[in-house]
C-alpha cells in the first residue's frame, strides 16, 4: 500500500513539474508573440504617412489597454500629429498627461493640448484649459517655446508636402503635354491665401475676432436695455404730466 502510495506521489510530482515548464514556457511564448506584435506596430506606423489611417491604427491599439500597446500607439500618434493631425495631438497629450506608454509630462501634455487648440480643434479646449490650472508659470512658459517650435515644425512639413505636389502635378502636366494637351488652362485660381501663415497667429487673430464680437454683442444688448430705460422713463414722464393737467383741470373747475 504504501510502495502505491510512493508511486503515485512520484507520478504526481513528475507530471505537476512537466506542466509548470510547459504553462511556463507557454507564457513565455505568449509575452514574446504579444512583444513582438507591438514592436511590429510601431515599425508599421514609421512607415506609414496617411495621418488618419496612423490615428484609426492608433486608437485600436489603445483598446488593448497595456503598457506595450500604449506605446505602440504614442509612436502612432506622433507620426499623425506631426502631420497636422489635430486628433492625433488630443491623443499623445492625453498619453503625456496619465504617463501611458511616455514618460509622464504636463509640459507635453499642454503642448500637445494646445498646439489642438491653436490649429483649430475645438475638443481639445476643456483638456487644455484643465491642465493649465493645474500647472504653474514657470511650467507653462517652458511649454510655450515647444508649442512654437511644433507649429513651426508643422509648416515645414506641410511646405514639404505641398511641394512634393507640385512636382507630381508638374509631372502629369508633362505628360499630358506630351500628348499635345496643355491642361493649364483648365486650371482654377486658388483662393486667395490669409496673409499669415503663422497658426499661433492665425489662432490669436481668430480670438481677437470673436472678442471684438462678444463685446459689438455685449454693447449692443446694452444699448438695447439702455433703449428701453428711456422708453420707460418718458412714458412715466408723460402719464405723470397727463395726471398733472388732469388734477389742474379738477381743480379749476371746483
Amino acid at each position: 500500500m504504501f510502495k502505491a502510495f510512493l508511486i503515485f506521489l512520484i507520478f504526481f510530482i513528475a507530471n505537476g513539474s512537466v506542466y509548470a515548464q510547459t504553462s511556463f514556457k507557454a507564457s513565455e511564448g505568449e509575452q514574446e508573440n504579444t512583444l513582438a506584435k507591438y514592436i511590429n506596430a510601431s515599425a508599421v506606423c514609421a512607415k506609414m504617412t496617411d495621418p488618419e489611417a496612423l490615428y484609426e491604427r492608433g486608437m485600436l491599439l489603445l483598446s488593448d489597454a497595456n503598457e506595450d500597446a500604449f506605446m505602440a500607439a504614442a509612436d502612432c500618434f506622433t507620426s499623425a500629429a506631426m502631420r497636422n493631425h489635430t486628433p492625433s495631438q488630443l491623443e499623445l497629450g492625453k498619453l503625456y498627461e496619465k504617463g501611458n506608454g511616455v514618460s509622464q509630462s504636463n509640459i507635453f501634455a499642454y503642448k500637445w493640448y494646445q498646439t489642438a487648440v491653436l490649429l483649430g480643434n475645438q475638443k481639445a479646449v476643456p483638456f487644455r484649459n484643465r491642465l493649465e490650472a493645474r500647472m504653474n508659470l514657470d511650467e507653462i512658459s517652458l511649454a510655450n517655446p515647444m508649442i512654437q517650435s511644433t507649429l513651426d515644425l508643422i509648416d515645414l512639413f506641410n511646405q514639404h508636402q505641398q511641394l512634393e505636389l507640385d512636382k507630381l502635378e508638374d509631372k502629369i502636366a508633362q505628360q499630358y503635354m506630351d500628348f499635345g494637351v496643355d491642361i493649364s488652362k483648365y486650371e482654377t485660381k486658388d483662393e486667395e491665401k490669409n496673409v499669415y501663415d503663422n497658426p499661433l497667429i492665425e489662432a490669436l487673430i481668430r480670438d481677437q475676432k470673436a472678442k471684438e464680437e462678444k463685446n459689438a454683442s455685449k454693447e449692443k444688448e446694452q444699448n438695447k436695455r439702455s433703449s428701453r430705460l428711456f422708453s420707460q422713463e418718458e412714458e412715466e414722464k408723460e402719464e405723470e404730466e397727463n395726471s398733472n393737467r388732469v388734477g389742474n383741470r379738477r381743480r379749476r373747475s371746483f
